[in-house]
Parts: structure tokens; sequence; C-alpha cells
């Protein structure tokens, strides 16, 4: 899953969590951000990161809950993957919808998710493609940011 288009070494992986074909409903989503919460702290984040990473998620959750499938139901995936060798935390949430153009401006009731995922994680991407969405987050633990990226 490296955002850089390489295939990682299997030796490298060293934690993951994987939600797959999940209805993509607003009830379904306290359960996912909890779990995820757990594992971002079990892989060695800050206190500070745990939380990013976890607001981060859920938004990218919620808006696939929102936008991507407007009249209709459908699924998203989440996959949650730790590297330990580069101290790299990589998250992905997807979808097999088409997500609504995001407003110009944000209004009161929305349009401030993406740029939140944005400002949360150390690198963030939304990569529509021909199957759906994919929301790309990556964050670098704290005692990791020395080590090459």
């Amino acid at each position: 899953m490296h955002s850089n288009g390489q295939s990682p070494t299997t030796v490298e992986l060293t934690a993951a969590l994987e939600y797959s074909g999940v209805p993509a409903e607003a009830e379904r989503l306290p359960a996912i951000r909890h779990a995820v919460a757990c594992w971002a702290g079990s892989v060695g984040l800050t206190d500070d990161q745990v939380e990013a990473l976890t607001l981060a998620v859920y938004e990218a959750l919620a808006n696939t809950v929102t936008h991507a499938y407007p009249g209709r139901t459908g699924t998203l995936d989440l996959r949650a993957e730790y590297w330990s060798p580069r101290g790299v935390v990589e998250v992905e949430v997807a979808d097999q919808g088409r997500w609504l153009q995001p407003q110009a401006e944000p209004g009161p009731l929305g349009g401030r998710g993406l740029p939140l995922i944005h400002q949360l994680a150390d690198h963030a991407r939304v990569e529509p493609t021909a199957n759906g969405t994919v929301v790309h987050m990556r964050w670098t633990l704290a005692s990791a940011n020395d080590r090459v990226q």
C-alpha cells in the first residue's frame, strides 16, 4: 500500500487493522473509530498522534457515509498498517461510490472534513478512481522522525 507505488517487503509490516465491506452507515462508525484508536495506541504513536489519526480517519469514514452514495447504500473499507523499520503508519479509507464536488467555501454543516484531514495527517491525499474514492493518510512516529521516510 505504499503511497510511492512500490511494493513493500512483507518483513516490514508489523501490525495491521482491516475492515472490508462495512455498510457505509453512520451507526457503524463509532465502533470502527474505537478500534482505530486502540490500534493506533498499540503501535507507538504519541497520544497527540493517536488523537489526530483517530479524528482524521473518522472524518474520512464520515465523508464516505455522507458523500459516496447519495440516495443509495454502499460499503467502505479501511486498512491501517504500521511499518516498524520506518516508523510509519499508513491508513486508507476506500469506497465504491462517487463523492460530490466539495463546496468552494465550507458551510455551517459541512465542507471542513478534507481540510481537517490534511491538517491532522503528516501526509494526506484523496484519490478518485474508476472504482470509487480512496483517502490515503500517513503519520510518522514521533520517535522515528529522524529516520529516512
